[in-house]
């Protein structure tokens, strides 16, 4: 047993009470370093996004994507998925792969199987592995 000092008073502390302490002064401090929300490593890319022609309708339409670095330069080699979702429940989503037309310029059919209102969802896939989800809502597609 290991005597220590403690405000003038002589007490007994166990070598194990020393390290539980340690030990969970330790996994405290883990604990607050991982509850920090990591840096989003794609908040410098630019995903600009237009469907052709306007105004929507119901039917095969061409989603236009363009990738762009902070410095303006064109992504090319991602891979795009483009998923339509009405924005009620009830009607299955529809999904369209894009193809790079030039460098960081996409395009992609979507049919838009109703008329009314739409989500677009972009899953995209950098080609360094970086992933970046896009959403924007398409109001008002015309039924033919």
């Amino acid at each position: 047993m290991k005597w220590t000092c403690s405000r003038g008073r002589q007490t007994a502390a166990s070598p194990l009470l020393g390290r539980a302490c340690w030990m969970l002064a330790a996994a405290f401090a883990l604990a607050i370093a991982g509850c920090h929300k990591p840096m989003d490593s794609t908040q410098d890319i630019s995903v600009e996004e237009s469907i052709a022609p306007e105004p929507v309708h119901a039917g095969e339409e061409t989603v236009s994507i363009r990738l762009t670095d902070a410095a303006r330069q064109p992504l090319s080699r991602a891979r795009i998925q483009v998923e339509g979702d009405m924005d009620h429940p009830g009607m299955a989503p529809v999904f369209s792969d894009a193809e790079e037309t030039a460098p960081g310029s996409y395009r992609a059919p979507l049919s838009f199987t109703m008329g009314g209102d739409w989500v677009v969802l972009l899953h995209i896939t950098l080609a360094d592995g970086r992933k970046i989800e896009k959403q924007w809502n398409v109001k008002g597609v015309e039924s033919r």
